[in-house]
């Protein structure tokens, strides 16, 4: 989830850690911390995968080195692969959309109308599901 994000932001700029904590934290608000002990990891293991470049630079205010992420060429096609997935349903799927959302700029416009598309079925489907909980409501017996 967290790697289509970090993906996303490094296909506009290479940035530290510290700033794509201040973004991400900002995309998810208060109900989520994001913590630079999250961010660290992920970013070693997109390098790690070949799909990041991590440069250590001296920092704008002299104190300890600040590392400084970029996207590779195989962390562009990762990039699309994961535009291209289906968003399972799960707690993060609003998470996800969001960070798809964000990323149209990145892709072709037949890639963001499958997006609309798959993000509208499950709107459908669940405004459908809402409907029915709606109707069996008066029906349900609740003590």
């Amino acid at each position: 989830m967290y790697d289509l994000f970090v993906l996303g932001q490094l296909m506009d700029e290479s940035m530290s850690g510290y700033l794509m904590q201040q973004i991400l934290q900002q995309l998810v608000g208060r109900n989520r911390k994001i913590s630079f002990g999250m961010i660290y990891p992920l970013f070693k293991r997109l390098s790690e995968a070949g799909y990041i470049n991590l440069v250590e630079e001296q920092s704008d205010n002299g104190n300890r080195p600040k590392k400084v992420a970029s996207i590779t060429k195989e962390g562009r096609i990762r990039f699309k692969e994961l535009m291209e997935q289906v968003v399972p349903l799960n707690p993060n799927l609003e998470f996800t959309y969001s960070v798809k959302f964000r990323n149209f700029h990145q892709v072709d416009l037949k890639l963001r109308l499958k997006i609309l598309g798959d993000y509208r079925n499950y709107l459908l489907e669940n405004q459908n599901l809402l409907k029915q909980q709606f109707h069996d409501l008066p029906q349900t017996n609740i003590s």
